[in-house]
């Protein structure tokens, strides 16, 4: 039985049908948009179904045949528990492209249903956060008494997708994150800010809350995490600002303009982008004795990295037998995980 694709119409779920089929799988897809869906179902010639996800019964009836659900629609602050929930009652493996903190925090409280159920929830499986958490296992493994973890990336050549804007409206105003004794903390969005050297270039980056600061931690155990995006200094110190403008940044009328926008205006990557666009990625793992190991990564431009990591990592799990529970792509699969995807490379690796 082939796996399912859920949220298969937006930006990223279309490059991974598209790769999926170029591959010579034959996923079947679904979503809430029936026009969409039929549509890249007939141009591929796929099995297709059209459901939401508000009616837990019916949203078990529809994956209860599947022994894997990827998930591709965000925000994922709405879509990932209700599918999560379903896929623990169906038995149902489940994963998503999601990078928000918050999303691997709540999936990961339901591990020891997971193991109950039997299947595997991994939540991550695109560039948020592939390619970083294999750069934190691996240097972990290179500093097995690190204490202290700084993950950083920056995009060369790309864009985002509609999607990603969506995502990002949804906490426009919210706080930012780290990791702190083991213990995730609220932080000023951009509360660091530093130089740092991708390799080919240095950049300007500021602190972010992206996924590893709770992905990072597990895969690890490193009790102190930050997580940096390369940024111009005049947007660090813009955010420097943003509580001024945070109750205006919140407001539902400001969201709803800015979303009536991105829906007219923003789609993603063009083709030439996706194929010569690139991401760095450097991190940083300290002792207490201020011992440091540093690696650096260079991927594929990040949606194209999405497709082809989601689809690996699908393969992997169907092929896997007696794991369950909440697992991270390189807590399961090791750091070398990222390689086997071409056009990535260790750039520095730590002796």
């Amino acid at each position: 039985m082939s796996f399912l694709i859920y949220g298969a119409s937006g930006f990223t779920g279309t490059l991974i049908v598209e790769l999926a089929v170029k591959q010579g799988q034959k996923p079947v897809i679904a979503g809430r948009s029936e026009a969409k869906i039929k549509s890249l179902a007939e141009k591929h010639g796929l099995k297709y179904l059209i459901f939401d996800l508000n009616n837990r019964e019916n949203i078990v009836k529809q994956i209860e045949k599947f022994p894997l659900v990827l998930n591709c629609a965000g925000p994922f602050t709405r879509t990932a528990q209700p599918l999560v929930e379903a896929c623990l009652a169906a038995k149902t493996h489940y994963l998503d492209i999601t990078g928000e903190i918050e999303v691997f925090e709540k999936i990961k409280s339901y591990h020891a249903q997971a193991l109950k159920s039997k299947i595997i929830l991994m939540p991550g499986v695109g560039f948020d956060v592939v390619p970083t958490d294999c750069l934190a296992k691996l240097l972990h493994t290179k500093l097995p008494d690190a204490t202290h973890l700084e993950l950083a990336f920056t995009n060369v050549g790309g864009s985002v997708s509609h999607g990603t804007v969506t995502t990002m409206l949804e906490n426009l105003g919210n706080a930012g994150a780290a990791r702190e004794n083991g213990v995730i903390v609220p932080k000023p969005m951009g509360d660091k800010g530093k130089i740092i050297d991708f390799g080919k270039f240095k950049h300007f980056a500021m602190t972010i809350p992206w996924g590893d600061v709770s992905t990072a931690h597990h895969t690890t155990g490193i009790p102190n995490i930050e997580t940096y995006v390369g940024v111009p200094k005049l947007a660090y110190w813009f955010m420097k600002l943003q509580f001024l403008f945070n109750p205006i940044l919140r407001s539902r009328f400001i969201k709803k303009q800015l979303q009536n926008y991105v829906d007219k205006k923003i789609t993603g990557p063009t083709e030439h982008q996706s194929q010569k666009g690139q991401s760095f990625i450097w991190g940083k793992a300290t002792n207490t004795e201020g011992k440091t190991v540093e690696a650096r990564l260079v991927t594929p431009e990040g949606y194209k990295l999405t497709a082809e990591a989601s689809l690996r990592i699908t393969q992997k799990i169907l092929d896997l037998k007696n794991v369950a529970g909440y697992q991270t792509p390189a807590g399961l699969f090791g750091y070398a995980l990222v390689t086997e995807i071409k056009g990535v490379t260790f750039e520095k690796e730590p002796s």
